[in-house]
């Protein structure tokens, strides 16, 4: 095996196949530069091996950039007495093959994800700049056995300064339609000096990659694996120089995210495409194909991470339209969802990935996705308290918001069944003023009640009750007026790569404010929608990423019809593995099978023979 004798040599560049040289050989390829392509680069280098790093795309980081960056670790082990709990990896176990699973998912894989997960939250913080913040955020399956309110750990602001010029090339974060958060994300808008999120994320990956001597080169877009005897030895790319040829002596990892943007593989395996989209372009699904040319087998090619959508007129990124995504304003109150008939179709404050699939399910008669394009409907209450899409309490909303006076022309505007809907919301309001939903149990589970309206600390004497408008306001103020100044503290921590002064400075803090919304009531996630002028917006179904792909072990290998490995050949994150069948499991559920698999895949591909 080799040994790590990357640290003292020289470091890697990043940039388009126009400007720099491709090499021609390297120890291991990998295709794609989101989290789990830049993890596995990380582990592959880390272990000595001559990495190549190759994205379609101008921009490295690919959807993780755009996301919260958050991964789920059960039993990470970090500040759990600041925060007041603990975990096990048994209790992991226990939730993870929870509700049926264990006779599903593959334990080998299972148990590889739970063992190696808390090593590479560790990892990561060893190799580059990035720190850990543990915050209180349930598990998306929150009231079964196993489950916890603190896996969730959250990337800490990054300084950005070791990437110098190469910073440019790390895809930006993109406008969130967050409504209410538990986690105080006001607070981060006037902070300047340091990266958030996935974009910290991403930058801190490249730059350990970087510093570990690995090669970058965008523009690039692989399009056949090269298989000799048996075994994967190369790619075929086409780069902004033409076609050329790359030889990996010890293996290609394929890390190059979903098929969503394609319109014939969502058609021919999900049902139909997208009518939105909130990823980013480039996950066409070349990797299945180059897959299935090489004899691999296929998995999960009917799930995905699903997401519902918002598209604001005018958003766009890469000059494609990209949609908003609906997550904690669906569990205010005072507000529902209904399908064209009028009708409310399911619970609106689930995840949003069951939420997602619930709208992409077909009628078992018909088979047309009734519910696949929704409104979301809500009233004045929630207008004046409430900020959305960017407008603060009581502010102007975006042109695709629709309102009215009743509730039927607000129907008659959107399409949809006027008598339906007035039904719907005559039916639905008694129960909601009584915190109940009889129909879908909306507000019963912990992760329903955390993003809905409640006020903990000073209740109805908290500006948020009496004064939407105001707290809105003071808010953003006090957000511009101590930004400068958290930004300037957090960017020396991260530069000191101190993660306990980091975690020593935020954990408590955040335990204190999110903890009681563990607690909410269920009347915080409900009430009626009676207070005119009401108001719609459409939200279509759409997917963060899809998860079908060539079949793979817990090594990260892909393995052939017959189950056996396809010697050279490995896949990460959305393209391949589909380690949990669709089972999300918490905030970063995605992001952490990437970057856990992309970690092991890059290890064994560094450890085989030359």
């Amino acid at each position: 095996m080799k040994q790590d004798n990357r640290t003292s040599a020289p470091r890697g560049t990043v940039g388009s196949a126009a400007d720099l040289d491709v090499p021609t050989e390297v120890d291991v390829i990998v295709v794609g530069s989101g989290a789990s392509g830049m993890a596995a680069a990380l582990s592959a280098a880390a272990k000595g091996a001559d990495v190549l790093v190759l994205e379609s795309e101008r921009l490295v980081g690919g959807t993780s950039a755009i996301s919260g960056g958050a991964i789920w670790v059960p039993n990470h082990g970090y500040s759990y007495k600041a925060l007041g709990t603990s975990d096990s990896r048994e209790q992991g176990r226990i939730y993870l093959l929870g509700e049926g699973r264990d006779e599903t998912l593959d334990p080998k894989i299972v148990d590889a994800f739970l063992d190696t997960a808390p090593q590479v939250a560790h990892f990561i913080e060893e190799r580059t700049g990035l720190r850990w913040i543990p915050v209180a955020w349930p598990d998306y399956t929150s009231d079964i056995r196993g489950a916890s309110n603190f896996r969730a750990l959250f990337p800490a602001p990054f300084a950005p300064d070791g990437l110098g010029e190469d910073a440019a090339l790390v895809r930006p974060p993109k406008k969130s339609g967050m409504a209410r958060n538990p986690l105080p994300l006001w607070l981060m808008n006037g902070i300047q000096r340091v990266w958030l999120g996935g974009y910290a994320l991403m930058g801190a990956l490249l730059e350990g990659a970087l510093d570990l001597g690995v090669e970058v080169r965008t523009d690039t877009r692989v399009t056949r694996l090269i298989n000799s005897a048996g075994q994967v030895t190369g790619v075929e790319i086409d780069g902004p120089r033409g076609d050329a040829t790359v030889s990996a002596r010890q293996g290609v990892i394929l890390a190059s995210g979903g098929f969503e943007g394609s319109s014939d593989l969502t058609s021919k395996y999900l049902g139909g495409e997208f009518g939105v989209q909130v990823s980013v372009q480039g996950h066409l699904g070349d990797a299945v194909q180059m897959a299935t040319d090489v004899g691999a087998d296929l998995v999960g090619m009917d799930q995905a991470w699903w997401m519902p959508g918002i598209q604001v007129p005018g958003e766009e990124l890469d000059g494609r339209p990209i949609s908003r995504l609906v997550q904690g304003e669906r569990a205010l109150p005072h507000t529902i969802m209904v399908n064209r008939l009028g009708e409310r179709f399911g619970n609106e404050a689930a995840s949003y990935n069951d939420l997602g699939a619930l709208m992409r399910t077909p009628d078992p008669e018909t088979g047309e996705m009734v519910n696949e394009t929704a409104w979301m409907i809500f009233d004045e209450y929630y207008h004046d308290r409430y900020a959305f899409l960017g407008a603060q309490p009581g502010g102007q909303y975006p042109p695709n918001v629709e309102s009215a006076p009743t509730l039927e022309a607000l129907a008659r505007k959107c399409g949809i069944d006027p008598a339906g809907l007035a039904r719907t919301v005559r039916e639905f309001n008694p129960e909601a003023a009584k915190g109940r939903d009889p129909w879908f149990g909306r507000g019963t589970t912990i992760f329903e009640r955390f993003f809905g309206d409640h006020n903990p600390f000073l209740g109805r004497l908290s500006w948020n009750s009496w004064s939407p408008r105001l707290a809105g306001r003071s808010r953003d103020l006090l957000a511009k007026v101590i930004g400068p100044i958290a930004g300037f503290v957090m960017a020396y921590f991260s530069k000191s790569r101190r993660g306990d002064l980091m975690r020593r400075f935020l954990v408590r803090p955040l335990a204190t404010i999110m903890r009681p919304a563990l607690k909410n009531p269920a009347s915080g996630a409900l009430g009626p929608v009676d207070r005119p002028p009401y108001y719609a917006v459409k939200v279509q179904a759409s997917a963060i990423g899809t998860l079908g792909g060539p079949r793979t072990d817990e090594k990260g290998r892909v393995l052939d019809l017959a189950g056996d490995p396809i010697e050279g050949l490995y896949a990460a994150g959305n393209v391949g593995g589909a380690a949990t069948l669709g089972f999300y499991g918490g905030a970063g559920g995605t992001i952490v099978l990437g970057v856990v698999f992309g970690f092991l895949a890059g290890e064994d591909a560094a450890n085989r023979p030359v």
